[in-house]
């Protein structure tokens, strides 16, 4: 089949959780399909962008930089639509995509991500998929429900009533659907999408780390990882909260604990809380989570927000390092609470699940080696991806 992809940002390097799976959607259609790609570039390519472009060919790419300002939250206001929305309206876009349904005559469009759900014009006779990153209007919720700031909460909440009826709208415009897991889709369905129409498409850890050798705990360090994107505000929520309620809890118990950080455009005040903390040190963005993951042992990820399945507690799965997790960042994965990770509801019982694998070698060994288990036995693209190639297959008979 002849697939135009569309997505919101270019897909590579993969170094967060939605490039990791865009990327990784494209990768395994291209082993059957004729994949074009049309996507935004928020900044200059880099030469590593550029020859990747290059290389897989078939990609095209238009500037658009739209900020979260007051000046921009006014003007989505005025155009009835979600901030976010706006920010990646673009007529070029419209028309490329105009362009590119005329000459190229695609078999399919895969939207990737409901930001391009915008460019699905009329007149295309051919599928239309939609994969849905998260159930948008939930994030918003949980955020309006944690937002502390008065205005920020107020925010928050028309936001989430903007997103919801905006999602609510654009389901049915699609033949199918692609949540990413059964709580993303449960969530969609209570928006009025027909049950027929919603699949499950799992996010993927990335398939490399499975091939590295096993983590040991007697040569880790007392240290608990965090490596996420920072500028993404559930990831700073979990941070900020992790930082401030759990490690001073953990280094009651563990006082040799240290804390590790990486990620890229975390802001400054959360820098500075970083900072001030004894035995914390934050890295910034690292081009090889490999010596980390060696060095920690345990990795955390404390959101209460978000929405989705984390790829960060994928990842830390699939390299064989243990993982203690809000209910909220293991919502949505098939893992058992002390068979694959630890969930932990509140800061004193995850600082205890901190302590226990600090000191407890056959908990960790049994975590770290469950943990690979079902990511080899769950999460690979030729398991994880069946349905979307179901969808394929018949739409190509």
């Amino acid at each position: 089949m002849r697939i135009l992809f569309l997505t919101s940002e270019l897909p590579y390097p993969p170094d967060s959780g939605g490039r990791i799976k865009t990327l990784s959607l494209i990768d395994h259609l291209r082993r059957r399909h004729e994949v074009h790609v049309v996507c935004f570039r928020r900044q200059p390519l880099s030469d590593e962008q550029s020859r990747w472009a290059a290389q897989a060919g078939g990609v095209e790419s238009i500037p658009l930089n739209r900020s979260r300002s007051v000046a921009n939250l006014l003007r989505s206001y005025l155009a009835a639509v979600p901030l976010s929305i706006w920010r990646n309206r673009s007529e070029r876009m419209r028309g490329l995509v105009a362009e590119r349904l005329a000459s190229l005559e695609p078999d399919a469009v895969f939207v990737d991500g409901w930001l391009m759900a915008q460019y699905l014009l009329e007149g295309f006779g051919g599928l239309w998929l939609l994969h849905e990153h998260n159930a948008e209007y939930v994030m918003w919720g949980r955020q309006a429900q944690i937002e502390r700031n008065p205005l920020r909460r107020l925010l928050a909440r028309r936001e989430y009533h903007r997103v919801r009826a905006y999602e609510a709208q654009i389901l049915g415009r699609f033949d199918i659907v692609f949540a990413v897991s059964e709580p993303d889709r449960r969530a969609l369905l209570e928006l009025g999408a027909s049950p027929d129409s919603v699949r499950v498409l799992p996010n993927l850890p990335e398939a490399a780390l499975l091939e590295r050798p096993a983590l040991s705990f007697a040569d880790s360090e007392p240290a608990v990882l965090y490596h996420g994107t920072l500028s993404w505000q559930p990831n700073i929520e979990g941070l900020d909260y992790f930082l401030r309620s759990v490690y001073p809890l953990v280094k009651r118990t563990t006082p040799e604990a240290r804390f590790l950080i990486a990620g890229k455009g975390a802001p400054g005040w959360l820098q500075r809380l970083a900072s001030v903390r004894a035995g914390v040190e934050y890295l910034g963005e690292v081009a090889d989570a490999e010596p980390l993951y060696r060095r920690a042992r345990v990795f955390v990820e404390a959101t209460r927000s978000g929405g989705g399945t984390k790829l960060k507690v994928l990842n830390a799965m699939a390299r064989g390092l243990p993982v203690v997790s809000s209910p909220q960042a293991a919502e949505g994965l098939d893992v058992v609470s002390g068979e694959h990770l630890l969930v932990a509801t509140d800061p004193q019982s995850m600082a205890s699940a901190i302590a226990r694998l600090m000191s407890d070698a056959e908990l960790w060994q049994a975590l770290s080696e469950n943990g690979r288990e079902l990511v080899r036995r769950r999460y690979l693209a030729e398991v994880a991806y069946s349905q979307l190639d179901e969808v394929l297959s018949g739409a190509g008979t």
